[in-house]
């Protein structure tokens, strides 16, 4: 669904999708981080012939001030059919 969203020609004109990204600590307390946040380029969204789709983003490293490292996140077109039903719901209610 997402990945025939994004495939469009126009998906990527006018208003842009940014991205965030933040850790924290996941086993004690802490604040969270951000390590990026900028507007979401075409380039940084690959889409396999199965329609799963993948992020990837090169963010600050979350330990060294002049690291950088790359950051991926893979969704079947599965898993974003259900958050966008949930994010549909949530919009109704």
């Amino acid at each position: 669904m997402l990945a025939s969203i994004l495939q469009q020609p126009n998906c990527w004109q006018g208003d842009t999708l940014h991205m965030r990204l933040s850790t924290q600590p996941g086993r004690k307390p802490g604040s969270p981080k951000c390590i990026y946040s900028a507007p979401l380029q075409i380039d940084d969204v690959q889409i396999n012939e199965n329609g799963d789709v993948t992020v990837s983003i090169i963010a600050d490293d979350i330990y060294s001030k002049q690291s950088k490292q790359r950051y991926q996140i893979t969704l079947t077109e599965a898993e974003i059919s259900i958050l966008f039903r949930r994010a549909e719901r949530r919009l109704r209610a």
